[in-house]
């Protein structure tokens, strides 16, 4: 597994993913989390007193996901006595195979333990600690059903690698295009200062 976690860890991990109320249809993990906003949703279902989830908007483009990264780093995970790398954010935003199932992971962890050093927990979870919980029915959408079955199959979570990797290649497309339009209204901009005193002379 490209995230070191066991077949039966990855299932724990998608069952208390999905029994946390989220904003977004859950559709592929990767994606969905890659701009921070929905670790922002599960921190605060636990702890509301350590995270502004106004901080934390939307975003399709790199740099704002980057921006939400390093704002929960810096004012949330610090909180919780830990910190991501410079390079585990990346893969993140890149949708990377893996990787926020490893940090999804790490936070279940730091939560806990967080919690068990008398942090504020939300009255309504107190007794609903953020370790995994017993699987059981979830809806239509959710990672858990179907999310592990080797051989992998193409799912609705969009699990198998090939799915995945088009989707990562259409995101950095994307990005790609934001820049190059970014590029042309700059140089039209230029184009137009040198213009004037051109028109002056």
């Amino acid at each position: 597994m490209a995230s070191g976690l066991t077949d039966d860890e990855l299932q724990k991990l998608y069952t208390w993913i999905d029994e946390i109320p989220l904003s977004r249809p859950k559709r592929n993990i990767s994606r969905d989390f890659a701009d921070c906003v929905l670790v922002a949703e599960v921190i605060g279902h636990y702890f509301p007193k350590i995270v502004q989830l106004h901080n934390y908007s939307a975003a399709n483009s790199s740099p704002q996901k980057l921006y939400n990264w390093n704002t929960m780093n810096t004012k949330v995970l610090k909180k919780l006595g830990w910190q991501v790398t410079k390079d585990e954010i990346e893969g993140i935003i890149m949708a990377r195979p893996g990787f926020i199932e490893r940090f999804l992971h790490q936070l279940q962890f730091k939560m806990a333990k967080y919690r068990a050093n008398g942090g504020p927990v939300r009255s309504a979870v107190a007794n609903n600690p953020p370790p995994p919980v017993q699987q059981q029915q979830q809806p239509q959408q959710s990672y858990s059903q179907g999310a592990i079955s080797p051989p992998p199959p193409v799912s609705a979570t969009g699990y198998d690698r090939g799915a995945l990797q088009k989707e990562v290649d259409e995101e950095i497309l994307l990005d790609k295009e934001q820049t190059i339009q970014e590029l042309k209204e700059t140089v039209e901009i230029l184009e137009l200062k040198i213009a004037k005193p051109e028109q002056l002379v």
